[in-house]
């Protein structure tokens, strides 16, 4: 991130364009009338979606009208990062409701406005009912840019998949379509199934974690006290200012309970074609399959040690969550489908291999390790990218100075831009995941259970 000189002030942005097209055909110019706008993004969510705040004095919500049919062209700047803009002026935002209005003055009155994207209210229209034989990343492409569908004019980002598949989509909607193909993509890179369907404000990804993993991680932002003063002023530099988290918390250390049921930390896959076999997923075994986000250095964000008499671990309990699922296989080609000289040429389904390794990916980044971040903003951030967080070690008595365990790099996966007239401000409140530590917990010999003597039976 540079900044220089030109910004006086660490959160300072610029509403470079708000446009409103109402369903009358009037374009109002509310770049002044702003006061408030927030932007959501998820890895977990399909669209975009936000809310803005209108101070309207010349009664526009009447005389627009605005009913929750228009259109909005935005474009929103951090000083000195050109090029980087939220720049939704090419592909604009959808009003699609008046939340409330609340009266400021005799003369004024506050409207609260949500937007969403044009591709979600498309993809509540409309529903694919169509036989693709094809790569997935490719089928992906072709309903997203299919005028019948989605027909985004948007930055698109796919990632590559193995093998030609012949799949049919029964007449579902686009994005439920595309998000059930995301369950059986593997990665003609990384060979993962961990693929993940979403916008976020750069465009519209289908990727997997693994490939989100390559990109260069934001920061380092520190939860630490502001640190040292610029020489000769009264305040922190400004690029101190905007890599300082102003409110940090630790969402969750792992649930166990949830992470046993879930089949996070142990599952098997029951696989039926013609006859029966199987397959496990354990946590420690399967570990190192994918890259993780501490790269080589990455250890368990779990004791290793034993918890029973037996030596198991908390990872080897494949019984913990069971699937069932058939197939129609050869072993190579799948026997469902011939081409047209009758033989089996396509790629099966693999979510008999992927299924248990993908619920222990998505279950790491729901139920793992998890914080949450309020930081000054900037427009260069976005869900699906990887941030460097520092956090202090808590106490007086300590070898390092910030946490071995928690500071290291996560992945964005919610994130909310904040811009605040009343501040002048651009806030962001993100919640980041964790898959490994950089450094391992202790593996003592003796993790069992504490046991006392054993209770009596008694038969009344």
């Amino acid at each position: 991130m540079s900044v220089t000189t030109s910004t006086n002030y660490a959160g300072k942005y610029e509403v470079k364009e708000l446009l409103i097209k109402t369903s009358s055909g009037s374009v109002l110019d509310l770049k002044n009338s702003v006061q408030a706008i927030d932007i959501y993004e998820s890895i977990f969510s399909t669209s975009l979606s936000g809310s803005i705040t209108i101070l309207d004095v010349h009664n526009i919500a009447a005389n627009g009208p605005i009913i929750g049919q228009e259109f909005m062209s935005l474009k929103l700047s951090t000083p000195n990062l050109e090029g980087q803009e939220i720049d939704f002026t090419d592909s604009t935002f959808c009003i699609y409701k008046v939340v409330a209005k609340f009266q400021a003055s005799s003369n004024a009155q506050l409207i609260n406005l949500s937007f969403t994207t044009p591709e979600a209210l498309k993809d509540k229209r409309t529903r694919v009912s169509k036989s693709y034989t094809d790569d997935i990343s490719n089928i992906v492409v072709n309903v997203l840019k299919d005028e019948r569908y989605i027909n985004t004019n948007k930055n698109v980002f796919v990632e590559p998949t193995q093998g030609i598949r012949k799949v049919v989509s029964p007449n579902v909607h686009p994005f439920k379509f595309i998000t059930t193909l995301a369950t059986e993509a593997i990665s003609k890179e990384y060979k993962s199934p961990h693929f993940m369907f979403f916008e976020n404000t750069k465009g519209i990804h289908f990727k997997t974690i693994e490939h989100m993993m390559t990109g260069t991680s934001h920061g380092p932002y520190s939860a630490s006290d502001l640190g040292p003063l610029e020489k000769g002023s009264k305040k922190a530099s400004i690029l101190t200012e905007m890599l300082r988290i102003i409110d940090f918390q630790v969402n969750s250390n792992n649930d166990m309970l949830a992470n046993i049921q879930g089949g996070m930390l142990g599952s098997k896959t029951i696989i039926y074609n013609k006859t029966y076999s199987s397959k496990e997923y354990k946590h420690f075994d399967n570990f190192n399959e994918f890259p993780r986000l501490e790269g080589e250095q990455s250890n368990p964000v779990f004791g290793t040690g034993s918890i029973d008499a037996l030596g198991n671990t908390v990872g080897d309990f494949s019984d913990s969550r069971i699937h069932l699922h058939p197939v129609n296989t050869d072993g190579v080609y799948d026997t469902q489908h011939t081409n047209e000289t009758l033989s089996y040429r396509y790629t099966p389904d693999k979510i008999n291999e992927s299924i248990l390794k993908r619920q222990a990916k998505f279950m790491e980044l729901s139920t793992g390790v998890s914080v949450s971040l309020k930081i000054t903003g900037n427009t260069t951030l976005a869900a699906g990218e990887m941030i460097n967080i520092l956090v202090p070690t808590v106490g007086r008595e300590h070898k390092n100075k910030n946490d071995p365990q928690f500071t290291g790099i996560y992945l964005i996966t919610k994130l909310r831009h904040n811009f605040d007239q009343t501040t002048k401000k651009h806030e962001i409140y993100l919640t980041a995941a964790k898959d490994s530590f950089a450094t391992s917990y202790p593996a003592p010999s003796n993790t069992q259970e504490p046991l006392g003597e054993k209770g009596k039976i008694r038969y009344y």
